[in-house]
C-alpha cells in the first residue's frame, strides 16, 4: 500500500478539506443507515462511542467515504448493512469498529455469512490504508516516517503534524515540538539504514551499533 506518487484527486481533496461538522452532515446524509448510532435517540440510555462523531482528522476522511461507497453498493444488493458503533484513531491508524444488520436481507439466508465476510474484509482493508495515509494531510505517507513523540504515535507525516500544531495553536513550545518530530523520523530513518533487526546482533556488534548511533543522533 506504499503509494509513491499518490495524489489525491478533486473529490477526495475537497473531502480533507471539509470541517468536521461539514464531514459529520455529509456522512449522515449519504450513509444514514451506517450511522443509525451517531445521533443520540430519545429513550437510549447510554453514551454511544459513536454519538461522539468521527474520532479521526480530515486526511482519513476520504478513505471513510470510500469505504463507505463500497459499503453502500453491497446493502443497495443485499440490504445487508454495515452499522459503525465507533471510528477513532490508534497507534497511527484509523480504527473502524462495526457490527453487520442482515435483518433487512433481500438475499437467500445461506448467502449471509459470504456477504458478511465481505464486508468485514474490506473495513480491515481500509484501516489497514490508513495505515499508509497522513491523517492530516490525507496524502500517502510510509508508517515508519509516521510522527513519534515520547510513546504517543501519531496517524500524520512530519508535515501533517507541523500544519495540525500550526493550525490547533494549542501549544506554547510548537516549534521545539516540530523539531523533535523531525529528530525522530530522520533516527528512525537512519536507524533502518544500519540494520533492520537488531536481537540477532552479538555484544559486539550491539557495541559498534552503539558507537554508529551516537554519530547519527544530534545532541541537544
Amino acid at each position: 500500500m506504499w503509494l509513491k506518487h499518490y495524489k489525491l484527486n478533486e473529490n477526495e481533496q475537497k473531502l480533507v478539506n471539509m470541517s468536521n461538522k461539514e464531514f459529520d452532515k455529509y456522512m449522515m446524509e449519504n450513509y444514514p443507515e451506517m450511522f443509525v448510532l451517531r445521533t443520540y435517540q430519545e429513550n437510549q440510555k447510554i453514551v454511544l462511542p459513536m454519538n461522539f462523531g468521527f474520532g479521526i482528522g480530515p486526511g482519513w476522511q476520504h478513505v471513510l467515504d470510500n469505504l463507505c461507497k463500497k459499503l453502500k453498493v453491497i446493502y443497495d444488493l443485499t440490504g445487508i448493512v454495515c452499522v459503525f458503533t465507533q471510528i477513532k484513531e490508534k497507534f497511527g491508524s484509523a480504527r473502524f469498529y462495526m457490527r453487520t444488520d442482515t435483518k433487512n436481507a433481500t438475499i437467500e439466508e445461506k448467502c449471509h455469512k459470504e456477504v458478511v465476510g465481505i464486508i468485514e474484509d474490506l473495513v480491515d482493508m481500509y484501516e489497514e490504508y490508513t495505515n499508509y495515509v497522513c491523517e492530516e494531510l490525507g496524502t500517502n505517507v510510509n508508517p515508519e516516517d509516521k510522527v513519534q513523540t515520547g510513546s504517543w504515535m501519531y496517524g500524520m507525516s512530519v508535515e501533517g503534524y507541523e500544519k495540525m500544531l500550526k493550525e490547533g495553536k494549542s501549544f506554547t513550545d510548537i516549534d521545539h515540538r516540530i523539531e523533535m518530530a523531525k529528530d525522530d523520523v530522520i533516527r528512525k530513518k537512519k536507524l533502518r539504514e544500519i540494520k533492520d533487526d537488531i536481537y540477532c546482533f552479538s555484544l559486539e556488534q550491539l557495541e559498534e551499533l552503539s558507537k554508529s548511533i551516537d554519530k547519527i543522533i544530534p545532541k541537544k
